[in-house]
């Protein structure tokens, strides 16, 4: 007993544990949020909130990836304090361009009457989005400097501060005063992570204006901002098209499946946001023996669980559609979507191992064919074939698997590794994980009884029985070491 009362405690104060339930909460608190927010506002303003988030979501994806570059290069210079000083003091500049080329952009929809969101009285609002627009770039770049020297702390702080202050604006405001005061909360809350980070930044800098390291920066983040761009578009384009070639309420139920689906892999996500900086020093040194044993160590863990927590939701699924019967025609595509949702796992390791190598034109390119890929396929289901709602993210499991198949190709290739067409499908998709995957695959396309998915998750546990046993004691380690993140 008193075995596990220690655990607990060691569990209580690991800083890795804490900050993965603290990612927990704050998605918990916002899907609260999101319930309350639908009846107060009303279907009017909701629809103005809905166009605002929306503009402050594209503006922060026109990043240019400048905060993912110096992410990279910080974290594979860790040790050359002068260089990161001088890498942070240029991003800084160029993010003090980029803000201003945003204002622009707000000031000439003004002078010229653009009329850009006028049915949603966008005008209203638009000097504020502008201004969390701005505090957003400088956010993301401090959060992944926090993120490569191990400060948790400030990063739950700024991911969790506008769902708290929206969740009591909710308690005082309703109508178009809550719509104010949900705009104002996020601005408050980007300004005081903006405050938190200058406050306890783990290195002293100073804007500088260094051409050599912008153009460096900007090589390195202008494929990355294609990389990531482009892979985030590839599951936004499947939405659009089920959005428009099906019933609303189809594609209410597939946002549903797609919510839930991703729900499943918010813990892995929270630790490896954690430890991607990490990766990249240990990738970043010319040891290639040490690099294919961590990589190998890595993969076997991260896929493998994420493969576990798959089979478990595909029987605990139906359990929660008893509690809400409106949703039980969305088991196939919740089935589907989580399925492609956790083929992407199989790629984890080399996408970091090939930004470490300076291979972000290569990442980019192929993030970008993968995304063209996906929406041809899924042009042809939904608008030729005319498939079920349901299976229109078939295409998004192709279009993921190619892209898991050429990230994997190319990550062995440069870590001299056998590249044939069968060492990387044994790679990517050893016959323990393909398996039970094509069996799971197979029983949701031909919607067999919810009840037989039970038979791949027997399959997976008996072929994967010894890596499960070993992650036993790798779950141990993290909460006794909160520094196993150091790897």
């Amino acid at each position: 007993m008193n075995k596990y009362i220690d655990l607990i405690k060691k569990a209580s104060k690991n800083k890795v544990l804490n900050y993965i339930f603290s990612r927990y909460a704050t998605y918990l608190i916002q899907f609260i949020n999101s319930l309350f927010i639908a009846v107060y506002l009303g279907p009017y303003y909701l629809g103005i909130w809905g166009f605002i988030s929306l503009v402050i979501h594209y503006i922060n994806q026109i990043n240019f990836g400048i905060s993912h570059s110096v992410n990279a290069i910080i974290a594979i210079h860790k040790d050359n304090e002068l260089y990161v000083k001088k890498i942070i003091g240029t991003s800084i500049t160029m993010l003090l361009g980029l803000s201003f080329l945003l204002i622009l952009l707000f000031i000439t929809n003004d002078f010229f009457d653009l009329n850009i969101g006028s049915k949603y009285n966008f005008s209203s609002y638009a000097p504020m989005v502008a201004i969390i627009g701005i505090l957003s770039y400088f956010n993301s770049l401090f959060s992944n400097i926090f993120r490569v020297y191990g400060k948790v702390l400030e990063m739950a702080i700024n991911q969790s501060a506008f769902p708290i202050l929206m969740l009591i604006a909710i308690i005082f405001f309703r109508g178009e005063d809550l719509l104010l005061a949900l705009v104002y909360t996020n601005l408050i809350s980007f300004l005081f992570s903006l405050i938190l980070y200058l406050c306890r930044v783990p290195i002293k800098f100073k804007p500088v204006f260094i051409p050599r390291l912008i153009k460096t920066i900007q090589k390195k983040g202008w494929y990355l901002f294609i990389y990531n761009t482009s892979f985030y578009l590839i599951v936004i384009s499947t939405r659009s098209f089920v959005s428009t070639y099906y019933k609303v309420d189809e594609f209410g139920y597939f946002t549903f499946a797609f919510s839930l689906a991703n729900v499943i892999l918010l813990l892995l996500q929270s630790f490896s946001y954690l430890i991607f900086p990490k990766i990249l020093n240990r990738f970043s040194n010319k040891n290639t023996e040490s690099n294919n044993q961590l990589l190998n160590r890595l993969r076997n863990t991260y896929i493998t669980t994420s493969h576990l927590l798959l089979y478990i939701s595909l029987i605990t699924f139906p359990i929660l559609l008893i509690l809400i019967p409106k949703y039980s025609d969305s088991f196939e595509a919740f089935s589907l979507i989580t399925l492609t949702v956790v083929l992407y796992t199989n790629s984890f390791g080399y996408s970091g191992l090939l930004i470490a190598k300076g291979k972000e034109k290569t990442l980019g390119y192929v993030s970008f064919a993968s995304l063209l890929l996906n929406i041809i396929l899924v042009y042809i289901l939904t608008n030729i074939l005319k498939v079920d709602f349901s299976m229109a993210i078939l295409g998004t499991m192709i279009s993921y698997f190619v892209f898991v198949f050429l990230l994997t190709k190319l990550g062995r290739k440069y870590i001299q590794l056998e590249s044939s067409l069968n060492s990387c499908l044994k790679d990517a998709f050893p016959i323990r994980l393909a398996l039970p995957f094509i069996l799971a695959t197979i029983f949701a396309i031909i919607k067999l009884n919810s009840l037989l998915m039970i038979i791949p998750l027997m399959i997976f546990i008996i072929l994967n029985y010894k890596i499960l046993i070993s992650l036993k004691q790798d779950v141990k380690q993290l909460i006794i070491n909160p520094n196993i993140t150091d790897i």
